[in-house]
């Protein structure tokens, strides 16, 4: 799913359930960092989209890049986001300024190795488990559309969870 936003409806979903401790920003920084890849190579021809990124191996690798990068970017994106918030007087949706760093890992992580997992049953040049083995025993698990229709629906369902909890006082 290259540059695609359904990558974002497992990071919707979770929100709620990890609240504090899952930062959605750094999940959005890990899929554009993980489909660097295959941008790269829908630009340049290349017969194989998916390489090394895409394994586990290379998702955790990107994990850490991202876990190194994505503070100062959330401190920026969360300090923009209060100051819209106040502006339209929404102060039951401001959000810390700071992500803690195990936050941070386990949202990179978690976008990352999600990255590989659902790309893995839709992409036949997914290798997942390389280089220990060239199998990819997710592939058809599930149709392409459903895919889709799943990554929608936990997205709308987990934005509208995290609002409610958020506008109830739940969610801090």
């Amino acid at each position: 799913m290259p540059f695609t936003p359904f990558h974002m409806g497992a990071a919707l979903i979770a929100k709620p359930v990890f609240n504090r401790h899952f930062s959605v920003i750094t999940f959005g920084i890990a899929q554009i960092v993980m489909d660097i890849e295959p941008g790269i190579g829908m630009l340049t021809g290349a017969e194989v989209l998916h390489g090394p990124t895409h394994t586990i191996l290379g998702a955790l690798g990107i994990a850490f890049l991202v876990s190194l990068i994505s503070p100062s970017l959330c401190k920026l994106v969360l300090k923009r986001w209060n100051k819209e918030i106040h502006f339209h007087r929404l102060l039951w949706l401001e959000l810390p300024e700071v992500v803690s760093k195990a936050t941070v890992i386990f949202s990179a992580l978690f976008g990352t190795l999600s990255h590989v997992a659902l790309d893995s049953l839709m992409h036949f040049d997914m290798h997942p488990l390389a280089p220990f083995s060239q199998a990819n025993p997710l592939i058809g698990l599930i149709s392409h559309d459903e895919i889709y229709q799943l990554c929608l629906v936990a997205g709308i369902l987990g934005a509208i969870v995290w609002l409610i909890l958020r506008w109830t006082g739940r969610a801090k």
